[in-house]
């Protein structure tokens, strides 16, 4: 019978209308995903739920145990095509906890931990502020870490697959966190073995030191080049992948058919790349779908070339997925993980459980017939074995013929040998009667039954050679038979710091050894080969070098024993640039110093007319006479503080904004804003200023201000104000 739609709808209504009972007020109902994606289109998400921790994450999937619903998980969305009716399912996006990177300290080891949500932009930028190199790629593609790592991002001759050392990813199916390898994740060319039900909270980048000026020079480079060759606008980058080795670039092969112009209602294939499709602001995500189906048609027809999509489809029926050669984005079905071969993605997790639950239980197989005889020789119940011609209570004279008989129904039955069944009661009462009357003590022994590695020494039997005297057990040992003298050499054997014979000493003599103890210790450490006499200093660049020389000078010439290290720490620790300093000592007599310095990154005048250095966290590194104008400059004027202080909420703010622009902005501005504590903003080299008011919401005040620069010439804006969130222009 076929199944009817309309319950399938009604039936999955029902399920999300669960989840949303369940999830509580962790989730918003009919959210428009258009602004969570590059192309600026698409419907609303039946559930939206911004992950804010840990904790929000595993409620989602204790809910999806309870009700399994389509999920999908976004970063910034310049993979995705949301269709035009929206997603029936819930969307989860990660929330600042997400959002955090670890540096590492010179001369450490260049390993950089970045969450799933932190923009790659973001992270190629800061990583070069800070004398990292490896990631300069990443400044040109608009993508998060978590989505990056999904798709193997890649540009510029790099990906994501060459510096990734390994990757957190939570099972939304298990609630289970796992920090996998990069060999694991399945890593290839624009994809990788991640699932739709795999959140990827951060991964870990093995990068190298290098020069800043370099690294930048080469992300401006990059920049350049990407603002040359491909478009604005609203889009998702490349849309479909180069085919295989020497099989072209898809760009090369669709400009082949001059598909370049081609449109569908709203959406047309860029005239700048032909491997781009722009959409009109307010388009229709169908009209894109179209041409990319329209574009693989004709590739196809005409060249016999099957190109494959970059781009996720979500909300699109599979048909129209296929004939645009894209995936559907946002499944979650316990088939998937059986509809293809397990990957050590999988394995590390286990696959998902047909209920939802427990994985199918599965049966060993049957034990053959030896070893259920072997077991039931064991551990069966001697009561409970009987032969077939055996009847229990049954005292024939004629053992013999009885035994006979019972080995011949053996010998035809095939049943495995049993020990012959005795009537314990009545021989044990007969044989304890006996002993009594005799004047013999009663012992039981149960070795016999006791399995190996339950008998004790005591218990093992002994094999003696027959030409022993005693081998006749019955033999008289002193008067008793050897059945009674158990010998254990080990007992009385004792080791030989025991066997020492303890010797009194006396109180005076103790005081002396005391005495000489520690005079030895203090001929040591005063003696002048352990004095410190080498100091090393590394990683010290703008620290104070009269605090450095003064910390130095007072550990030359103590004992690398006594010196005090700690005391040294806490006064170079004091110095606004040093951000940690470890000292270590090495005998004979070195002290080693190595220094971690903060990097600066802004500046701005005081009352004073003296400039203020200021790190990425806000704080003042140095008071400056000059202007260090290879900082970004802070317009307006400052309060006067001293090194080492914090200033106001805003001064950090412009701090962090100075290394955290996108990259369509940095290179468009001239400075930054500050004309009191809930105004920041910036200028433009244009002229243009922007005005993003109070310190908060930074980041989707950004994001307004980059798709008014997307959608209008900059040289005719005049200012750009989006301090109450929505953006106001003002043009020329």
């Amino acid at each position: 019978m076929p199944s009817d739609d309309t319950d399938n709808f009604a039936r999955q209504r029902r399920a999300l209308d669960r989840l949303g009972v369940l999830l509580g007020p962790r989730v918003r109902r009919d959210v428009s995903l258009a602004q969570y994606t590059t192309y600026k289109v698409g419907g609303p998400a039946s559930l939206f739920m911004a992950a804010r921790s840990i904790d929000d994450l595993h409620a989602v999937s204790n809910a999806l145990r309870e009700q399994r619903v389509p999920i999908l998980v976004i970063g910034r969305g310049s993979n995705l095509l949301v269709a035009d009716e929206g997603f029936e399912g819930l969307v989860v996006v990660l929330g600042e906890f997400a959002e955090e990177i670890t540096w590492p300290q010179r001369p450490g080891v260049p390993r950089v931990v970045a969450g799933g949500a932190v923009p790659l932009p973001v992270l190629a930028r800061q990583s070069a502020a800070r004398g990292l190199t490896g990631f300069e790629w990443g400044v040109g593609v608009p993508g998060s870490v978590g989505g990056a790592v999904r798709m193997n991002a890649g540009g510029h001759g790099s990906d994501v697959a060459s510096s990734i050392e390994s990757a957190k990813v939570f099972h939304l199916g298990k609630g289970i966190v796992a920090n996998v390898k990069a060999s694991d994740l399945g890593l290839r060319f624009r994809g990788s073995d991640i699932q739709p039900y795999h959140v990827v909270l951060s991964a870990s980048f093995a990068l190298s030191w290098g020069d800043q000026t370099a690294s930048e020079t080469e992300m401006s480079e990059i920049v350049r080049w990407r603002r040359e060759h491909q478009p604005g606008g609203h889009n998702a980058g490349s849309v479909f992948v180069n085919p295989e080795p020497g099989g072209g670039s898809a760009g090369a092969i669709i400009d082949r058919l001059g598909l370049r112009g081609l449109r569908i209602g709203s959406a047309e294939v860029s005239e700048k790349h032909a491997n781009f499709i722009q959409c009109d602001p307010g388009g229709s995500a169908h009209d894109v779908a179209e041409v990319m189906a329209e574009v693989r048609s004709r590739v196809y027809d005409e060249l016999g070339i099957d190109l494959h999509s970059e781009v996720r489809l979500v909300g699109f029926d599979a048909e129209t997925a296929r004939e645009a050669g894209a995936q559907v984005g946002g499944a979650f079905d316990g088939a998937e993980t059986t509809a293809r071969s397990l990957t050590k993605l999988d394995a590390l997790f286990g696959p998902l459980a047909g209920d939802d639950t427990l994985s199918a239980v599965k049966m060993a197989p049957p034990l053959p017939p030896e070893a259920i005889a072997e077991l039931q020789e064991l551990f069966g119940d001697t009561g409970a074995i009987a032969r077939p011609d055996a009847t229990p209570g049954d005292h024939s004279s004629d053992s013999s013929s009885s035994e006979v008989a019972t080995d011949a129904s053996r010998a035809t039955s095939g049943d495995t040998p049993v020990a012959d069944v005795v009537d314990i009661s009545t021989a044990a009462q007969l044989r304890t009667a006996n002993d009594t009357a005799a004047g013999v003590p009663v012992m039981i022994d149960d070795s016999d039954h006791l399995l190996p590695h339950e008998r004790t020494e005591g218990s093992a039997s002994l094999t003696l050679d027959p030409t022993s005297p005693f081998a006749n057990t019955a033999a008289a040992v002193g008067g008793s038979s050897m059945a009674d003298v158990i010998v254990d050499e080990r007992i009385g054997r004792r080791s030989w710091w025991k066997r020492l014979a303890p010797k009194r000493v006396s109180p005076l003599v103790g005081f002396g050894i005391v005495i000489g103890i520690v005079a030895l210790v203090l001929v040591v450490l005063a003696s002048p080969l352990f004095a410190v006499r080498r100091i090393d200093v590394t990683g010290v660049t703008y620290a104070d070098p009269t605090l450095l020389e003064s910390v130095s000078d007072s550990l030359r010439g103590a004992s690398v024993f006594t010196a005090d290290l700690d005391g040294a720490k806490r006064r170079l620790e004091g110095d606004p640039w040093v951000a940690r300093a470890r000292l270590s000592w090495y005998l004979p007599n070195r002290v080693a110093i190595e220094v971690d310095e903060r990097v600066a990154v802004a500046w701005f005048v005081g009352v004073d007319n003296r400039a203020r250095v200021l790190d990425f966290e806000g704080r003042v590194l140095a008071v400056l006479d000059g202007q260090p104008t290879q900082f970004m400059k802070i317009e307006g004027v400052g309060p006067n503080l001293p090194p080492g202080t914090v200033p106001s909420l805003v001064y950090q703010a412009a701090a962090q904004l100075a290394v955290s622009l996108p990259e369509s902005l940095a290179s468009k501005v001239k400075h930054l804003n500050v004309n009191g504590p809930e105004s920041l903003g910036f200028t433009l080299k244009s002229g243009t200023v922007v005005t993003l008011g109070a310190p908060t919401d930074i980041r989707n005040k950004l994001i307004s201000v980059v798709t008014v620069l997307n959608q209008q010439n900059v040289e005719f804006i005049i200012g750009i104000d989006v301090s109450a969130g929505q953006p106001v222009v003002q043009n020329g």
